[in-house]
């Protein structure tokens, strides 16, 4: 079982659940999550670039983002450009309102946001007639940020601009 989970969970893009990998295999979830855990903790013990991390109740197999410079080049893109730059906006400008993320990205981002809520990387809180969006510890965890506090998701932000220049004025075009 536990080579079969591995394989699968190496072939899924989008994070994938244990009872999901459960029903897929016809047994238990319990099973599943004990069998990734040891697999994690493989990974983890023989200083792997791979990792698999916990994504609220899913699991994702991943480069480690320690080695994403290394692959990017071979890898295709998982996320659409659209879908990033409303991802980007929303970290750096966190809290932001759903309607001024709008005025940024256009109609378009309702969609966007409703795709990362589901993949758990945004958050939305109530607050009048404002929905106010913030990004999660999902989204922390998936892109190697040690901390999911807006203030340090911004200062590795402002760390990753000072080494990519093209990145560095991508963010500044979309700050102002």
């Amino acid at each position: 079982m536990k080579e079969k989970i591995e394989a699968i969970l190496f072939v899924t893009s989008d994070p994938i659940s244990a009872s999901k990998i459960a029903r897929i295999l016809g047994v238990k979830a319990e099973d599943v999550e004990k069998t990734i855990d040891e697999l994690s903790q493989e990974y983890s013990s023989r200083s792997s670039s791979i990792e698999i991390v916990k994504l609220g109740s899913k699991y994702l197999m991943r480069v480690k983002p320690e080695y994403s410079d290394v692959v990017r080049h071979f890898t295709e893109r998982e996320f659409e450009r659209g879908l990033l730059r409303t991802l980007a906006i929303i970290a750096i400008k966190q809290p932001i309102k759903l309607s001024d993320l709008a005025k940024i990205r256009g109609n378009r981002c309702y969609e966007h946001v409703k795709k990362l809520k589901d993949i758990g990387f945004v958050s939305e809180e109530k607050r009048g007639r404002s929905t106010i969006l913030r990004t999660t510890r999902n989204f922390a965890v998936y892109f190697g940020i040690k901390s999911s506090e807006p203030e340090e998701i911004k200062q590795v932000l402002q760390e990753m601009v000072m080494k990519d220049k093209r990145l560095g004025d991508y963010l500044e075009k979309l700050s102002t």
